[in-house]
């Protein structure tokens, strides 16, 4: 098996879910996969002794709860020390595999997109008024109504943005109003409660998704759009590097520089988008 590490790991997942058609049937059916061959694995090469635990699994988890997240016996707990059960297995799998993966000393937490993820959502580190006012900061701001004045930039943007747009207003009715102004794109009192209302109605999972999209993509429209279906993380993260890749193509790309963003860009929006997409999945 050619995957080495838990970046390959994730990075097969996503590119199975992106693959044509019934992905879902396909990433459900590599999941298994992906775990017990590093199971087997591990059994024939001995685990190096800085690791502390020898083997990830799951098991169901009491009173049919979910999933629980196991490392050997011990079940697996978040920093708030909460017992780590997941509701679908597909979603306990992939989180599994990204412990099964780690080859020796502490867990390597960038290499672990959905443990982050479910570790967010079990602790619930702030109060839900305070999480939706973060998310609430970047309406105003948000990347995909915020455009720069008429030119080729100005075009593109217009040309990836307003069909989300339009998506979500007639989704969810949302009509975000789009500037060329320094000061940002001031949205309506309506709007604004219209996305307040939408993020209230988020369970703790997919609200920790739509908080990390909104962050990462510095944008509430992306996010949403991804998590109701309008984009995939492909486009997604090609509209939050649009004005970077537009730059990059008048001046160059800078070595070291513009890749390695776009490497941490492209885990932060794959990753809660296949999280998301393995909590759909039974």
């Amino acid at each position: 098996m050619g995957i080495k590490g838990p970046i390959m790991a994730s990075r097969c997942l996503t590119d199975v879910m992106l693959r044509g058609a019934q992905p879902a049937c396909r990433l459900s059916a590599l999941l298994p996969h992906l775990f017990f061959c590093r199971q087997a694995h591990t059994d024939v090469h001995a685990q190096k002794p800085s690791r502390f635990y020898k083997a990830a699994h799951v098991t169901p988890a009491p009173d049919n709860a979910g999933y629980q997240l196991m490392l050997d016996s011990k079940p697996v707990k978040t920093p708030g020390k909460r017992l780590t059960v997941l509701p679908t297995l597909p979603l306990a799998l992939a989180v599994a595999a990204e412990w099964e993966w780690q080859d020796k000393g502490k867990p390597q937490l960038h290499t672990m997109p959905m443990m982050s993820l479910v570790a967010h959502a079990l602790d619930q580190p702030r109060p839900l008024d305070k999480v939706i006012a973060h998310i609430l900061n970047y309406v105003h701001t948000d990347a995909a109504c915020c455009l720069y004045e008429e030119g080729a930039l100005a075009q593109r943007q217009r040309r990836v943005f307003v069909p989300i747009l339009e998506a979500l207003h007639g989704d969810l009715g949302w009509r975000f109003v789009l500037s060329d102004s320094i000061a940002g794109s001031p949205q309506t009192d309506a709007l604004v409660e219209g996305v307040r209302s939408w993020l209230a109605g988020l369970d703790p999972w997919h609200l920790a998704a739509a908080e990390q999209l909104t962050t990462t993509c510095k944008s509430v429209v992306l996010a949403a759009a991804l998590l109701r279906g309008h984009i995939g993380p492909a486009a997604a993260l090609a509209a939050a590097r649009l004005e970077e890749d537009f730059q990059a193509e008048e001046w160059g790309r800078v070595e070291a520089g513009h890749d390695l963003d776009e490497a941490d860009l492209r885990s932060r929006v794959f990753g809660p988008s296949l999280f998301v997409r393995l909590l759909q999945l039974r």
